[in-house]
């Protein structure tokens, strides 16, 4: 690995721009930048430790309930169907990756602390930016 792999990720501003419009949506993509946020700003808290494992297990109850959430709305906003599948798709690798990981970390196989903190950067953040902001040409528009 080269150096660069061992480096955390900086904590993740959610700013307006971020916004869908859904406030529910919104409050829940808020939560998980704070969860991210949590682990980032633990630099000595390794994937293996309790306080990384509690958050862990948190961000993921979040992301499962938000997903099923945010489903909801994607399947009753007029959003086309194959974008409506293209999202759902998205829903399921990141749980399936989720789940591949904490299966990882069961059986001892753990990833270094900046590539795990990279990959739920990559579901949280990267999957709104991808998928989620799409929602806002569906969506009615805020007064």
């Amino acid at each position: 690995m080269n150096s660069e792999s061992h480096i955390s990720p900086s904590p993740q501003n959610f700013d307006p721009s971020l916004l869908i419009g859904e406030a529910s949506i919104d409050r829940e993509h808020g939560e998980l930048f704070s969860q991210l946020n949590r682990l980032i700003e633990q630099p000595h808290a390794q994937p293996e430790s309790e306080a990384f494992l509690d958050i862990l297990i948190r961000l993921g109850e979040q992301i499962s309930a938000h997903f099923h959430s945010e489903e909801q709305i994607i399947r009753s906003c007029g959003m086309p169907d194959h974008e409506v599948d293209q999202h759902i798709r998205a829903h399921t690798e990141i749980l399936e990756q989720y789940f591949e990981m904490n299966f990882a970390l069961m059986k001892g196989n753990t990833p270094h602390r900046s590539e795990f903190l990279l990959m739920v950067r990559r579901w949280i953040v990267e999957h709104l930016v991808l998928h989620d902001l799409k929602l806002t040409a569906y969506l009615p528009a805020s007064n």
